[in-house]
C-alpha cells in the first residue's frame, strides 16, 4: 500500500472517530434534555449504569442479580470476575463525570488501535473492513457505553506481543481480554492462521487458568456464572431459541474485537489464490447475518415492547 495513502486513511479514520465521539457527546445532552421514547432514553449509557450497579454487589456477590432502573431488562452479571477490579476505579467517580471519562478513554484507545493497525494489516481492503468494524462497534459501544473497546485493546496487545516473540506477555493480555468469554475465539484464530503451534498453548492456558482459580476453589461461584450465561433476558427475543444466545455472543457492538480476529484470518488467506473470494463470501454472510439478528432480536422487540 502506498505510504502516503496509507497514512491518510489512518488519520481520516481517527478524525472520523473524533467526530463520532462529539456526536455521541451531543446525543447524551439531547437525551437528558428532551422527552424521548423509552428505547432511546432508556438505552443511552444503560450498560455503563448497569456495570456501575454491578460493582455495588461487591466481589463475593459479583454474580447476584443487579437491580436495574425501571424499563431496563434484568441483567445478571456474566463477565468474568476480574472485571470488578478493572472497572472499579469508575465506581469512585460520579456517574455524570464517569460517562465522559469512559467516552474519552474509548476514543483514545480506539484511535491507538486505528493507528497501530497499519503495522499489522498489510492488505488495504482488509484494513478498510477492519476500520468499518471498529466504527460500527465504536458507535454502538459508545451509545450504550459498554467496554468492548477494552477487549480489542487487550487482543491487539496480545497479538503485537506475539509478533515480537513475547509469548508470556501475549498470553497475559489474552487472559485479560476474556472479561467476555467469547474472546477465547482468539486462540483458534491464532492456531488457524499458524501464528502459534499447539505446543504454544501453554503460554495462553496458564495465565487464563491462573485467573480462573477462584472458580476452581469456589465451584458455586462458577455455577452461578454459568447460570447467568444461560439467562434469558426479557426484551431480547428472536425467531428461534438460539437467537438470543447468539445475540449475546456476537451482537454488533462485539464487532470491535470479533472483527479484529476475522481480519487476522483474512490476512492469512491473502497468500492463497482464492483468499479474496473467501473473504467476499464471509463478509456477505456476515452482513446478512447481522441484518437478520439485529432485526429479529433487537429492532422488532424494541418496537413492539417499548
Amino acid at each position: 500500500m502506498d505510504e502516503e495513502v496509507h497514512y491518510t486513511v489512518h488519520t481520516n479514520m481517527v478524525y472520523l472517530l473524533i467526530a463520532t465521539a462529539i456526536v455521541l457527546f451531543i446525543s447524551r445532552i439531547v437525551v437528558n434534555i428532551l422527552d424521548l421514547p423509552l428505547f432511546l432514553d432508556g438505552s443511552r449509557d444503560v450498560d455503563f449504569r448497569i456495570l456501575l450497579l454491578g460493582l455495588e454487589n461487591g466481589l463475593i456477590d459479583f454474580y447476584d442479580p443487579v437491580f436495574v432502573p425501571e424499563g431496563v431488562p434484568d441483567w445478571p452479571p456474566y463477565y468474568l470476575y476480574f472485571w470488578y477490579f478493572i472497572f472499579y476505579p469508575m465506581g469512585l467517580i460520579p456517574f455524570e463525570i464517569g460517562v465522559y471519562v469512559w467516552d474519552i478513554l474509548r476514543l483514545i484507545i480506539s484511535s491507538y488501535i486505528v493507528l497501530k493497525a497499519f503495522k499489522i494489516i498489510k492488505n488495504r481492503t482488509n484494513l478498510l473492513w477492519f476500520y468499518f468494524t471498529v466504527l460500527v462497534g465504536f458507535i454502538i459501544d459508545g451509545w450504550y457505553n459498554n467496554c468492548n473497546f477494552l477487549l480489542i485493546f487487550f487482543l491487539l496487545l496480545s497479538y503485537t506481543s506475539l509478533e515480537n516473540d513475547k509469548k508470556w506477555v501475549s498470553g497475559i493480555f489474552f487472559a485479560l481480554s476474556t472479561i467476555k468469554i467469547n474472546s477465547v475465539l482468539f486462540i483458534p484464530v491464532l492456531l488457524l492462521t499458524k501464528k502459534i503451534k499447539f505446543k504454544d498453548l501453554i503460554y495462553y492456558i496458564v495465565p487464563f487458568a491462573a485467573l480462573c482459580l477462584p472458580y476452581i476453589i469456589f465451584p458455586d461461584y462458577l455455577f452461578q456464572m454459568l447460570n447467568n450465561w444461560s439467562n434469558s433476558t426479557p426484551g431480547i427475543q428472536g425467531l428461534t431459541p438460539l437467537d438470543p444466545i447468539i445475540w449475546k455472543a456476537v451482537q454488533p457492538s462485539h464487532l470491535m474485537f470479533l472483527g479484529f480476529m476475522l481480519i487476522i484470518v483474512f490476512e492469512h488467506l491473502m497468500q492463497y489464490e482464492k483468499g479474496q473470494k473467501f473473504r467476499t463470501i464471509v463478509v456477505s454472510v456476515l452482513i446478512f447475518f447481522y441484518i437478520y439478528i439485529s432485526i429479529t432480536v433487537w429492532i422488532l422487540p424494541m418496537i413492539f415492547i417499548y
